[in-house]
């Protein structure tokens, strides 16, 4: 049952990322795709729509036909490689194999977290947390490979999976003081112990790196010592690598030399810098953000071995520590991706926070999405407006904490992929060459489609969908809200005919991780003014 659900789950992505990447044409109750694939007369795909949505997140029946003839999920998968073999003509020769390969490795993960047993109920502010991070079962919906993990075992995935209730206690390593390279860009203890010559390493890395030829030079030289597993256990968090000890003010992200989605997930030196200075911008700049309910989680610096010295080995060692001001606290804020995805009843969590507050009515539901724009789409807006700072707010990084099911604080997490307009940020904070640095329009165009595309349009579509309230009156209390922002920017969300979507199927087929591609998707914003 769980593989039907998983192959199901796998569709809808696929198909939902074809409509907006290719096209799509809707007729009652159906779509129609338009292939290039073929012997060349037309040809399509086709697809009963149970429910359209203003921003693409449609849901769709259980059939997937080709010209009249139903496809099996295989035959699906098969033809979608195919014609995006078509239009790909950078892709490299085995992208059509990687790409059958990585959406089976995707759908039997998921399979697997859908069969662990559910959560018993949270007791605790802590616990809550954790479950919402570790709730997150099917994955970025417009993503064609979202729990893809390749170069981890089954019975790691056991021990080190989120989805699976993963905790473990972290090991570290000893290092030369000259091997040691680190930077510091905001307060809190970074370990257990302050020993300033030690990482923490993930349990699943301890082990790849005892296998790597020069990591076994340098213990063999004293200049590296493994010191096995050391302090108390952390839980694994929805982006798999980064850890999180409820107690302690600091949580760690860490390398894990494995290729989750895109990427193989360690610490680039870049990455650090890109991080460590957004770090020091907040630092510089928060103390004037005057936005009840809004806060930013900063890394606060990282530690890694120095690349002079070792190579790209740093990036397997590098670790950077984020601030944790929950630990000890009555906070409870949970990701704002797990409270959005369909649970096995095809009710997403929100939905339970929003009822929470008030009967499901269209009114209610509006003025709860009112009072999260307050605490979000605002503040983050307003961030960039006066300072030039765009977060990567997607719903994988936003955090929200409710009281009686309102929206009462936000919080913004990984730095890495903050983007700052060059000419805003003022002298002396940070080095021209900063990687964080960006043009005005680029910085704007990353912003609008992490904070408005992904995250804002995600909310919409799932309360739009499952509440009596519908997409486009969400949509006019957005248009309203942003009525009451002041800059060009706002005015432009409410004007503008189009959005940025990120291509995820085009990008994950070409291999175009670091340089994905766009496409323009019209604006719900601007569309419910017509």
């Amino acid at each position: 049952m769980n593989d039907v659900v998983a192959r199901a789950a796998a569709r809808q992505r696929l198909l939902n990322a074809l409509v907006r990447e290719v096209g799509g044409e809707f007729g009652a109750g159906s779509v129609r795709i338009p292939l290039r694939t073929g012997s060349g007369r037309p040809s399509s795909l086709c697809a009963e729509v149970r429910h359209r949505s203003e921003i693409g997140h449609h849901v769709y029946g259980a059939e997937v036909s080709r010209d009249g003839v139903v496809l099996e999920h295989e035959e699906f998968v098969a033809l979608v490689a195919e014609e995006l073999a078509g239009r790909c003509a950078t892709a490299p020769e085995e992208a059509v194999e990687r790409f059958l390969r990585q959406v089976a490795n995707s759908v039997a993960r998921t399979a697997r977290y859908l069969d662990r047993p559910s959560f018993a109920s949270a007791t605790g502010p802590a616990e809550i947390t954790r479950q919402a991070e570790q709730s997150l079962l099917l994955g970025h919906p417009f993503h064609p490979t979202p729990k893809s993990a390749e170069g981890i075992s089954d019975e790691d995935l056991e021990r080190y999976a989120p989805e699976l209730g993963a905790s473990f206690r972290l090991h570290h390593w000893a290092a030369a003081p000259e091997l040691l390279l680190e930077e510091r860009v905001g307060d809190g203890p970074w370990l257990g112990q302050e020993d300033l010559s030690v990482l923490p390493v993930h349990p699943w890395q301890d082990a790849y790196l005892r296998e790597q030829p020069r990591v076994r030079e340098l213990i063999e030289a004293g200049r590296l010592t493994p010191l096995g597993p050391v302090g108390a256990r952390v839980y694994a968090t929805s982006s798999v690598r980064t850890v999180c000890d409820p107690g302690f003010p600091t949580a760690w992200k860490l390398p894990l030399h494995v290729r989750i989605t895109n990427f193989v997930r360690n610490n680039p030196v870049e990455h650090l810098h890109r991080a460590a200075d957004a770090g020091r911008l907040v630092a510089a700049l928060e103390k004037h953000w005057d936005h009840e309910g809004f806060e930013v989680l900063p890394e606060t610096g990282y530690r890694t071995l120095d690349p002079a010295a070792v190579g790209d080995l740093a990036a397997d060692f590098a670790v950077l520590f984020r601030r944790n001001p929950f630990a000890g606290t009555e906070i409870a804020p949970r990701v704002l991706a797990a409270l959005l995805e369909d649970r096995v009843d095809g009710r997403p969590a929100l939905v339970d926070l929003v009822a929470r507050a008030g009967p499901l009515t269209a009114e209610h539901v509006a003025e709860w999405v009112r009072r999260y724009l307050r605490v979000s789409l605002g503040p983050l807006l307003s961030v960039f407006t006066e300072d030039g700072i765009g977060f990567e707010a997607h719903v994988q990084n936003s955090l929200l904490h409710t009281e009686e099911g309102w929206p009462s604080r936000f919080y913004v997490r990984d730095m890495e992929g903050t983007s700052a307009d060059r000419d805003r940020v003022p002298d002396g904070i940070l080095p021209p060459t900063s990687p964080v640095l960006y043009d005005d329009a680029e910085a704007w165009h990353r912003l609008r489609y992490h904070l408005v595309t992904n995250h804002l349009g995600h909310v919409v579509a799932v309360l739009g969908r499952c509440t009596p309230a519908g997409e486009r009156v969400l949509w006019q209390v957005v248009r309203e809200f942003l009525r009451g922002v002041s800059g060009r920017y706002a005015a432009e969300l409410r004007e503008a005919p189009t959005l940025p979507a990120k291509a995820n199927l085009l990008s994950r087929f070409a291999e175009r991780g670091e340089n994905p591609l766009y496409v323009d998707i019209p604006n719900p914003i601007h569309e419910v003014s017509r």
